[in-house]
């Protein structure tokens, strides 16, 4: 894992998102259709012809779609982003303005008359110019040259900030597809469900209660489907935009929501990513600024001084002079002392900052990475006991209810349990990539996951 990325120099969430909480409430009784049509009178045979649940296959294999990688998009956003493309010029500002705070100043050239009177017209060609003490420009110069050093942190700062965003929309995008495809296949067993108790019915072997309940579930499902649809095409778009090409169609994303973050969660423990921060190092040059500029302060009190020289024709003799003048302000009344005191409190203030940037910045290490730590437990309790047990509950339901030791009921809890935890599981996940996409942002890791 390649961290900070600092070596790449020279070149926070999304506003829609669509809860499945009651979905699986909702929707658990779709999945016993076995049951349903057993307690309506169906034979072993017509039992065994039953589909089995959707969620029965194991969750883990959630590879969705064959549409853009993430590294697809991260290398169309980064060649895209206007945001990319702002920053750059930002340095480029701060890389003209240091040139220019490090000029000297121009001469002056002036010609005139001195008087017009006949014979004793004089005729005046001087040059002057300004000489500048105790290495003012340098001092300048270099306090602007931090000004390109910051502008360089900040594009870095900006560049992962796109990077965080495009990773988190990816991540939504991608759990957002596979919870359309989930309820894809749930409204298709309720459909046959519904179907077959309508059939039963017909024949007089099942009730019109039964087909009710499963009319009404239909329903549930594909009002739910048609819900993360619409979510699944917001993220599209929301996508499209952060990349910088909101024209772009997005047809699907491809990737694997399972990837183990253990190696990630490991780094992150052991590692110290304030100091590295592109924030913090902001901060620290404007420290270095401001110094600079209260020794340029200190110094403003030493004159400058003007050199003046120049050639006189008169037209009577003598006819030619030759002019020298210098001046010197004297520094008696004005001697800087307000800015000086300012640039001081200015160091101060930077300093202080820095302290300031290091606490934020740790704050939000220290948030994401809890929520990191509370969906990987999430994670890792759903696969290593929930989803399995889960599973196993339904096996043994199923083979209990067609054998007639248990009831519908039995059947009903362990179908819906199953539903629950496979969509609860699938939203740990999203918020583990979440959190973790939000850290490797804040630690500036250029290669993730």
């Amino acid at each position: 894992m390649t961290i900070r990325g600092l070596h790449w120099l020279g070149r926070r969430g999304p506003a829609f998102k669509f809860r499945f909480g009651a979905v699986a409430e909702a929707f658990g009784r779709a999945f016993v259709l076995a049951a349903v049509l057993a307690s309506s009178g169906l034979t072993q045979a017509q039992t065994a012809a039953i589909p089995p649940s959707p969620m029965a296959e194991r969750t883990e294999d959630l590879l969705v779609g064959t549409g853009l990688s993430l590294a697809d998009l991260i290398g169309i956003a980064e060649s895209s982003s206007p945001n990319l493309r702002q920053a750059t010029a930002d340095i480029e500002m701060a890389r003209g303005r240091t040139d220019q705070a490090g000029r000297y100043p121009n001469p002056i050239l002036m010609s005139g008359t001195q008087q017009m009177n006949a014979g004793q017209s004089q005729y005046v060609a001087t040059i002057s110019q300004e000489i500048v003490t105790k290495h003012k420009l340098d001092l300048q110069q270099c306090a602007a040259e931090r000004e390109i050093f910051q502008a360089e942190l900040q594009f870095l700062r900006v560049r992962f900030n796109l990077l965080t965003t495009v990773r988190q929309s990816y991540y939504a995008t991608l759990a957002a597809q596979k919870r359309v495809d989930v309820l894809s296949r749930l409204v298709e067993i309720a459909r046959k469900s519904q179907a077959a108790a309508q059939k039963l019915q017909d024949a007089g072997e099942g009730t019109k209660g039964d087909t009710l309940l499963l009319s009404i579930e239909l329903e549930k499902a594909e009002v739910a489907l048609e819900n993360a649809e619409t979510a699944l095409l917001a993220w599209r778009r929301q996508l499209s935009a952060v990349i910088g090409q909101r024209g772009l169609r997005i047809d699907g994303v491809s990737g694997l929501l399972t990837v183990s973050l253990d190696e990630f969660a490991t780094q992150i423990a052991v590692d110290d990513y304030v100091p590295y921060n592109a924030e913090v190092q902001i901060a620290e040059q404007e420290i270095s600024r401001t110094r600079f500029l209260a020794r340029r302060a200190d110094v403003e009190p030493f004159p400058n001084v003007s050199v003046q020289s120049g050639y006189m024709y008169q037209v009577e003799p003598l006819h030619n002079y030759g002019i020298l003048q210098i001046s010197v302000p004297l520094p008696l009344w004005n001697k800087n002392q307000g800015n000086r005191y300012a640039a001081q409190a200015a160091v101060g203030r930077a300093m202080e900052t820095v302290q300031q940037v290091q606490n934020d910045i740790a704050r939000q290490m220290a948030d994401a990475t809890g929520r990191f730590r509370q969906a990987d437990q999430q994670v890792h309790r759903f696969e290593d006991r929930i989803l399995p047990q889960a599973r196993e509950s339904v096996s043994v339901s199923q083979q209990g209810f067609q054998q007639g030791q248990f009831d519908f009921l039995r059947l009903l809890q362990s179908q819906r349990a199953l539903v629950e935890s496979s969509l609860g599981y699938l939203t740990a996940l999203e918020n583990r990539w979440m959190a973790a996409s939000e850290l490797a942002g804040i630690a500036q890791v250029e290669v993730f996951p």
